[in-house]
């Protein structure tokens, strides 16, 4: 219970727009996901503190995510920690989708993603309740949501081959202060800036291993649905061909940012086997996957800033290969889940973990 009175006292200046039952519960959930590391409501409810029944603290936590609560707020909260005015360029934005079955039920979420200290952390999120690729409203809806609190910032939207499309990309760039990097296919046809039409499998059969060349003002698709972007083609040393097109004109650097995008497979795996088994729960209806995802993009940040606070004090040992032993989330992570289980003893580093919630720095 001392767990629980310290977060919330400092969640409670962090002025989110919960009553004080709710954010009660939210910070009864965040200590028990970081002990239990299951979003599995049955095994949760146990961790939970409090002198009901257990059947009572499952009942308690199955109201919480079937009260329509919107998630907004706790992904606005994320921004609010993570982003410094005047200490970053842009953000990045990496967007991408994950999948797994229940049963006969498909779960298929959409994510966008808020790139910090190489890590995605998981901004908006929706269910499609379908299997298979999303729609292009499907994916304007979503960034709709994130771009009311995310305009005032520049940004960089990273993206795989599945997110394209003429009207996507229009979208895209009708939105004012946002670059993109879209990876594309190359069964198609350009336009050149010469005029000349261009089929890109063999218009980058004669690209080097280990080589990139660039081009400005392609257009894509043809016709009403013609685009203008700049293009981006490399041929990795394995000899994979990586085509990005991209509204960017610092067109060297467009690779290195596009790599990026692979933080948000980090992520889902974090939130999966790696971290708090997200495929154990039994949640199917859109919403309350929504804020699931959620509460448990607040556990990843909480874990990253605490990995990088603990790496501060004793760094993390570097391997022959060059990485880190142990990546900042899980060292955060195993770290919050230890002082957890020895609350009583370590409640002075529990205390200062709270604070990272409240500042990065």
């Amino acid at each position: 219970m001392r767990s629980i009175n310290t977060l919330k006292h400092h969640l409670e200046q962090a002025d989110l727009p919960f009553s004080r039952y709710r954010l009660d519960l939210l910070c009864n959930l965040l200590c028990a996901l970081m002990r239990v590391r299951s979003v599995n409501l049955m095994k949760l409810a146990p961790a939970l503190s409090g002198q009901a029944l257990w059947m009572s603290r499952y009942r308690r936590l199955h109201r919480f995510f079937s009260s329509g609560l919107s998630p907004s707020p706790l992904s606005a909260f994320i921004v609010d920690r993570l982003v410094q005015p005047g200490k970053v360029l842009f953000l990045s934005l990496p967007f991408d989708r994950t999948h797994w079955r229940l049963g006969r039920v498909d779960v298929n979420v959409l994510c966008l993603g808020l790139l910090h200290e190489g890590v995605s952390i998981p901004l908006e999120s929706m269910a499609l309740g379908k299997a298979g690729n999303s729609n292009t409203a499907e994916r304007k809806k979503l960034f709709r949501r994130a771009w009311r609190y995310l305009k005032a910032y520049p940004c960089c939207l990273l993206a795989d081959r599945e997110f394209i499309g003429a009207d996507w990309l229009r979208f895209l760039l009708q939105q004012k202060g946002l670059d993109f990097i879209i990876r594309i296919r190359y069964d198609r046809w350009v336009t050149l800036a010469n005029g000349r039409l261009r089929h890109l499998d063999l218009f980058t059969r004669n690209l080097p291993k280990g080589k990139t060349r660039t081009y400005e003002s392609v257009e894509l698709y043809d016709g009403k649905k013609a685009v203008q972007l700049n293009l981006v083609c490399h041929r990795s040393v394995k000899g994979d061909l990586v085509l990005l097109a991209t509204n960017r004109t610092d067109l060297g650097q467009v690779l290195d940012l596009y790599k990026t995008r692979w933080s948000i497979e980090t992520a889902f795996g974090f939130f999966k086997s790696r971290g708090f088994n997200l495929e154990d729960t039994h949640l199917t209806q859109a919403k309350r996957i929504e804020l699931l995802l959620a509460v448990l993009a607040v556990c990843l940040m909480w874990s990253l800033l605490v990995g990088i606070w603990v790496d501060r004090r004793q760094p993390i040992k570097i391997k022959k290969h060059g990485r880190k032993a142990i990546s900042y989330v899980r060292l955060g992570i195993n770290h919050l889940h230890d002082i957890l289980e020895h609350i009583d003893e370590r409640w002075r580093d529990f205390r200062y973990c709270c604070r990272l919630l409240l500042s990065c720095t």
